[in-house]
């Protein structure tokens, strides 16, 4: 007869619990069967629109007394930890006590190097579950999770060389940019320009800025400053939509403001936002 143990018992309590977290920040939940190193994944949503990435959650449940930080840590084998790391979507582990209450989360690939660790097997890397898991850290990785989708879609899509009328139009790697700026409501998904309120803004924030550059060969100091406008109006807007401090790789903002820039510099040519 096939028996249940303790410790089943006790990771099906912690894994049910989780995605409980997960279900009542909004989002849905789906299961993994085989388990290969995730219990379930969470669906990529924004206000009920499913978006093209994924969340995988492990989680690790425990009866210990865990009076230490050093109690948090978990122990994956080296395979596992480099496919966490060389996944499309985003990993987190979980970990979850039993006597506490507590959750902590860490996201692997922000504790390891993917080149620390030892191309072995049965190895094992050691991952310490340090932030405290909520219902707002889980709408916060949710958004960690879709920034770190476009800055990847990106990296891959945009051409190592670009033509000077590849400027025409939408070129196809910007989709993703735009995409992602629409969601932070910057640009207009309709006529594809930016919100009224957005190209006011960026106007101000540039006439304010434009003292602090100088014309060079190839950039007047007023386009310098509306791009400084848009850099820093995307990283204001991402922190303001996602109610916390996530940020955004240098090449993911810089594409971004690119986009943004272009968007602004049309609206002036039209005479309008």
């Amino acid at each position: 007869m096939a028996k249940r143990s303790e410790n089943h018992k006790l990771g099906d309590l912690g894994e049910q619990k989780v995605r409980l977290v997960f279900a009542e920040a909004g989002f849905a939940v789906s299961e993994i069967s085989p388990d290969y190193g995730e219990d379930f994944f969470v669906f990529g949503e924004d206000k009920g629109v499913i978006e093209p990435f994924k969340i995988y959650v492990q989680v690790k449940a425990s009866g210990k007394e865990d009076k230490y930080i050093s109690d948090w840590t978990i122990y994956e084998d080296c395979l596992t930890v480099r496919n966490w790391i060389m996944e499309n979507s985003l990993t987190v582990i979980i970990r979850y006590n039993e006597r506490s209450g507590v959750y902590k989360y860490c996201i692997p690939e922000d504790e390891i190097e993917y080149w620390e660790i030892p191309f072995s097997e049965g190895g094992n890397v050691a991952i310490k579950c340090s932030e405290n898991f909520d219902i707002d850290a889980a709408r916060k990785l949710m958004w960690i999770a879709r920034i770190r989708h476009y800055d990847r879609v990106v990296k891959i899509t945009q051409p190592n060389e670009i033509d000077a009328n590849v400027w025409d139009g939408m070129p196809k790697y910007q989709l993703f940019c735009f995409e992602l700026l629409v969601r932070l409501k910057l640009i207009d998904s309709c006529d594809l320009r930016l919100r009224d309120e957005v190209y006011a803004k960026l106007l101000s924030m540039s006439e304010w800025l434009v003292e602090e550059y100088e014309d060079s060969d190839d950039m007047s100091a007023k386009d310098k400053s509306i791009y400084a406008s848009c850099s820093l109006l995307i990283i204001n807007r991402l922190e303001d939509i996602s109610g916390c401090k996530i940020g955004m790789t240098r090449y993911l903002l810089d594409s971004c403001a690119c986009l943004v820039f272009k968007c602004f510099k049309n609206g002036e040519e039209k005479g309008s936002g």
